[in-house]
């Protein structure tokens, strides 16, 4: 940009910030973000949009601009990274790269710096980068693969520094989740020598100790999980976030006594709500609906196509559109699609993000 654009942007900047100082209005804030960004400083457009949803929480148009110029900064951020890191490798900014990546939910990059990280130096920070990339893809895709590399990983790594909890944690975390107690157990026993009394590790590890008459296999563990798509911690209807079973049970009501909806089922772990349907034709509607999600959540997996995001059915019996979520199950059977009301309803049900698209 010229001089005299820069100095044309610093008065139209100047002009936007009285304006916004007259009248606090979201669209006097974005007024004065996109100034900035006709500018090119990402920085400040952050700084304005965080203002701005504190004065107007919730602002669409302002949580786009937050995003998007936090995007940049973490783009902007991760390229003089590596770039310091081909004149100067050294721990902190492999550690900031992998945080970074990690932050904006890039794990197959940030499992790529950490790998490298870990070639060139043999740092056991590296190792743990590694395992926590590859927890959090299983705990994004479930699959078994995922899991056992990132319990080999963080075992590994708390074998090479056995001062650092953080692998141990992570060892922990896993087979919990999948309920592969005796894996538990030895994390948590390994956490306690190095904190000897903690009063919270030791109510966890009387609660394992409880759960280890049901112990499984590590292996049997995670191929449950990536057949299943679901956690140990995922099958309560009280754990659900949404409260309670009552409030599930409203929710479904409520969908079920709309116009032209034939049934809803909310289906959770071992746990099936029905409404609309009665007796073994709700008993079939809810395996149905449970099989569809465990079936198409394993194909998913094994071809390595991501999670499933929803499920559409169409026939003479209507369209049933199935939702799967971090609650739960919520399926809307109709004599069409669901509205927009029916769709938040599925999605509040189901823990979806971004409505009938997850």
């Amino acid at each position: 940009m010229t001089w005299l654009g820069r100095l044309a942007g610093r008065r139209r900047i100047r002009e936007a910030a009285r304006r916004l100082g007259v009248d606090p209005c979201a669209e006097n804030y974005l007024a004065l973000a996109r100034e900035h960004i006709l500018v090119g400083d990402s920085q400040e457009v952050l700084r304005v949009c965080t203002e701005g949803l504190h004065e107007h929480p919730g602002d669409a148009e302002l949580t786009r601009l937050a995003e998007r110029a936090r995007a940049l900064l973490h783009d902007q951020r991760i390229k003089v990274l590596r770039s310091d890191l081909q004149i100067a490798p050294r721990p902190a900014l492999w550690r900031e790269l992998c945080e970074l990546q990690l932050e904006v939910r890039n794990t197959a990059k940030a499992e790529e710096a950490a790998e490298a990280w870990w070639k060139q130096t043999h740092d056991p920070q590296a190792l743990v980068f590694r395992a926590r990339c590859r927890t959090e893809a299983f705990f994004e895709n479930r699959r078994a693969e995922d899991g056992r590399a990132a319990y080999e990983l963080a075992i590994l790594a708390a074998d090479e520094n056995r001062s650092d909890e953080t692998p141990l944690r992570l060892a922990f975390e896993i087979a919990r989740r999948c309920g592969a107690w005796q894996e538990a157990r030895t994390a948590l026993a390994r956490l306690l020598e190095l904190n000897p009394g903690n009063p919270d590790l030791e109510q966890r590890f009387r609660a394992v100790q409880a759960n280890l008459s049901e112990a499984i296999s590590f292996e049997r563990a995670l191929m449950e999980v990536e057949r299943s798509g679901e956690f140990k911690d995922d099958c309560s209807v009280q754990d659900s976030g949404l409260g309670d079973e009552v409030t599930v049970r409203s929710l479904l009501r409520e969908l079920g006594s709309m116009m032209g909806v034939h049934g809803a089922v909310y289906v959770r772990g071992g746990t099936a709500l029905v409404q609309g349907p009665q007796g073994p034709t709700a008993d079939r509607t809810a395996r149905t609906v449970r099989d569809v999600v465990q079936t198409s959540r394993a194909t998913a997996r094994r071809l390595a196509l991501g999670n499933t995001m929803k499920i559409e059915l169409e026939g003479a019996f209507g369209v049933l559109t199935v939702l799967p979520g971090e609650r739960g199950t919520a399926a809307f059977w109709g004599l069409e699609g669901p509205n927009e009301t029916q769709q938040e309803i599925l999605s509040s049900l189901a823990g979806a993000v971004g409505g009938c698209r997850r």
